[in-house]
């Protein structure tokens, strides 16, 4: 995150480009490993992240067109940008679903 010091406030902001179906990865931080994976199938947009021990993230997820999204609990939703919804989470392992294209 912008102004984070040593990756203690992290953004996971997936996109989906292309025909992707499916994408995973990693990132070491002083704190530990951050994680982010997503597949997108028949609609359905599945993003579950990691979030290691003393950091807190950032978590935007596409909206899609249906009123069907499904945040974690634990997840605080901050605010909606364009086609994004935008949530804080703290440590931990946190999975979302939105429906619909997007």
């Amino acid at each position: 995150a912008p102004g984070s010091v040593a990756y203690r406030e992290l953004v996971i902001d997936p996109r989906i480009v292309a025909d992707l179906t499916h994408v995973a990865g990693t990132y070491r931080t002083p704190y530990g490993e951050a994680a982010s994976e997503w597949t997108l199938k028949d609609g359905t947009f599945r993003l579950t992240v990691r979030i290691p021990p003393n950091t807190t993230a950032e978590v935007r997820v596409p909206k899609g067109t249906r009123a069907a999204q499904a945040a974690p609990r634990g997840a605080d939703l901050q605010r909606t940008e364009g086609d994004r919804t935008v949530y804080r989470v703290p440590s931990g392992t946190y999975t979302f679903t939105s429906h619909g294209p997007v």
